[in-house]
């Protein structure tokens, strides 16, 4: 299913907790990349560099279908990416703060031509990996409006999982949108990436929503992986219940719903409306 003519590419920030981004020597990316792409891609491994010096920091890098460009700043991301990403993502309190402290960033842009958006954000990822150094504090997703630490995030086993199970936590961002005190919004960004619009689901307290977020990824697999054509209108059951569930169009707060390729939201319907 096609929702726009426009490919979003991918991009991913690295931020360090040094002001100046230290980056591993050549020999070391060009190992560390060679360890992950697929046996026929080592050779095809080109590492270029445009500027390199305190004050900023550009290259690229290719191998195969991919491409993907570099840039370094010896600065913090501007407030205002931070709070949309960092503030709003998942992680304990602690672990944001310790994100939002960071004094420099690298941001890598997919470029390349691969016709696959998961191995689109496992390029990424496998060049943040060959990239990453012991100041490495996390990486931003700005277009999912999320965060995460590096962690073990970033090891070769753990990457060449995304290619087996989506990792949500890290490449989706699931934002709430307060109406009041006990009523939100809960909505998906990211989803466009991989050309599926994005979701909404409006609590009113009292909900599991945790069912929901497990309902976000079930829909996304779905329209993902089968091309689904789903329109406002159609229904769906939830497995192991009786409860139905609606798509329907955002007619709410539109400024706040409506993803880069439109959103669908998602609402529970009685037997009597289906």
């Amino acid at each position: 299913m096609q929702y726009s003519i426009q490919i979003f590419q991918p991009v991913l920030h690295l931020i360090f907790s040094q002001p100046q981004v230290a980056l591993p020597q050549e020999e070391s990316i060009l190992s560390r990349l060679q360890e992950m792409v697929h046996p026929s891609e080592k050779s095809s491994i080109q590492i270029s560099w445009t500027a390199q010096n305190a004050q900023s920091l550009l290259g690229q890098i290719q191998w195969g279908q991919h491409h993907v460009q570099i840039s370094a700043l010896p600065s913090p991301l501007p407030p205002a990416i931070m709070d949309r990403t960092i503030h709003t993502s998942r992680w304990q309190p602690q672990v944001k703060m310790t994100l939002r402290h960071h004094q420099s960033h690298l941001s890598l842009v997919y470029l390349g031509q691969h016709h696959d958006p998961v191995e689109k954000m496992i390029a990424l990822y496998q060049v943040a990996s060959s990239l990453a150094s012991e100041n490495l504090l996390g990486l931003v997703n700005e277009p999912a409006w999320t965060a995460h630490p590096a962690a073990d995030f970033l090891t070769p086993d753990a990457i060449a999982q995304y290619r087996q199970e989506v990792p949500f936590t890290l490449w989706m961002g699931y934002i709430r949108f307060f109406i009041d005190e006990t009523q939100y919004w809960l909505v998906t960004r990211g989803h466009h990436i991989f050309d599926v619009p994005d979701l909404a689901y409006f609590f009113q307290g009292g909900e599991n929503e945790d069912e929901i977020l497990q309902q976000f990824m079930n829909i996304f697999y779905y329209i993902y992986e089968q091309d689904a054509d789903v329109v406002p209108g159609d229904t769906f059951a939830i497995s192991g219940s009786d409860t139905q569930m609606q798509f329907s169009e955002v007619t709410d707060y539109p400024e706040l719903l409506l993803g880069p390729i439109g959103t669908l939201v998602i609402k529970k319907i009685s037997a009597e409306e289906d």
